[in-house]
């Protein structure tokens, strides 16, 4: 049984339906209502017109700085930080007792305030070192890089500075002066 069938004019309508919803009803006196059309080909499509031009920034008279009347945009970050994979635990100086995390990705750990890890010893370089967490086959691999730092950074109780070093749980690695004790999930 079909559910569809054409009026006389041609357009296609419910079987049910008694009257064509597209052609004009002589007893209501109102128009028909055009029948809905696919949308055509890009090809065959009117070309987009430009975008508008940004406004541009009155200067206020004061100077360089825009108007209160200026349209503002806004910058909105996410802090989305990484999950944690460790910490550090400082056992002597300055910092003795504190724990600073260690993320997924990369750590970086200094005296400068743009660092992850934070040190305030002056041993410590400015950016001196990385620990980059990452999972290969299943296995959480640490690896402790030093940065070139002007005082070296030392794993465990060995006597030479390290340039690269795998970590594991509970190693002791020492920034400058600073000795501290690594934990990992």
């Amino acid at each position: 049984m079909s559910t569809t069938k054409m009026c006389p004019n041609g357009h296609i309508m419910e079987a049910s339906w008694d009257r064509c919803p597209y052609c004009p009803n002589p007893d209501a006196g109102r128009p028909s209502i055009p029948p809905t059309r696919m949308a055509q080909p890009a090809a065959a499509a009117a070309p987009a017109p430009p975008p508008m031009p940004m406004p541009t920034p009155v200067p206020s008279a004061g100077g360089g700085r825009p108007s209160a009347d200026a349209k503002k945009t806004r910058m909105i970050f996410e802090d989305k930080k990484m999950p944690v994979a460790g910490w550090l635990v400082a056992l002597n100086g300055k910092h003795k007792g504190e724990d600073f995390k260690v993320r997924e990705g990369k750590t970086s750990i200094g005296s400068e305030s743009s660092n992850e890890v934070v040190l305030l010893d002056e041993y410590i370089s400015s950016n001196h070192a990385t620990i980059k967490f990452v999972e290969k086959d299943g296995e959480r691999i640490f690896i402790l890089t030093d940065l070139d730092s002007s005082n070296g950074t030392f794993l465990n109780d060995a006597e030479e500075p390290i340039a690269r070093e795998e970590l594991v749980d509970n190693d002791t690695v020492t920034f400058g002066q600073t000795r501290m004790k690594f934990k990992c999930l």
